[in-house]
């Protein structure tokens, strides 16, 4: 939705909530100073009977506004979750995709991902029945080859990558 569009939703949302508030107000006013005997002088009863129609009419139409609003954000959700799922098919793509690019053999490739996913060397090296030395050895290898430093430095790539091409949610302002 435009900003322009978005503009007189919420101009009129906010006209709808001030004349819920002076409703309420009203009515709470009217209650309590009846039952602590605050109020000397009734109104007459054509502006009590327009005001609280008035509120009624303000709180009914609230409480409609109130449940478009709720499922306006439950649809936004689903969107948000769809774009969530996507965009984890998609960050095994964008992987592969860098592991060819920075030219990574099917062994660096495993490594780099077990390395990703939070695995120490041992249990790397145990998981590929390998030494931990030869997994250093291939970390260091991976390291030279995609410029990076470290596994922060790696893991922090491919968030920021996948991060870079996303846009605000739609619905968003």
């Amino acid at each position: 939705m435009t900003k322009k569009k978005k503009l007189p939703r919420l101009f009129a949302a906010y006209v709808l909530l001030a004349l819920q508030i002076v409703g309420s107000l009203f009515f709470m006013w009217s209650l309590w100073s009846e039952i602590l005997g605050f109020r000397q002088e009734a109104l007459p009863w054509e502006y009590q009977e327009l005001i609280q129609m008035l509120a009624s009419l303000a709180m009914a139409l609230g409480a409609v506004v109130g449940v478009g609003y709720v499922r306006t954000n439950y649809q936004r959700l689903d969107r948000v979750n769809t774009q969530v799922k996507a965009m984890a098919g998609q960050f095994h793509e964008l992987v592969a995709i860098q592991f060819e690019h920075w030219g990574l053999s099917n062994s660096e490739q495993s490594i780099a991902t077990y390395t990703m996913k939070r695995f120490s060397n041992a249990e790397i090296a145990k998981l590929r029945g390998t030494s931990e030395s030869t997994i250093k050895s291939q970390l260091n290898a991976i390291y030279r080859r995609t410029g990076l430093a470290n596994r922060q430095q790696l893991t922090t790539f491919f968030v920021e990558e996948l991060l870079q091409n996303v846009g605000p949610v739609a619905g968003d302002g």
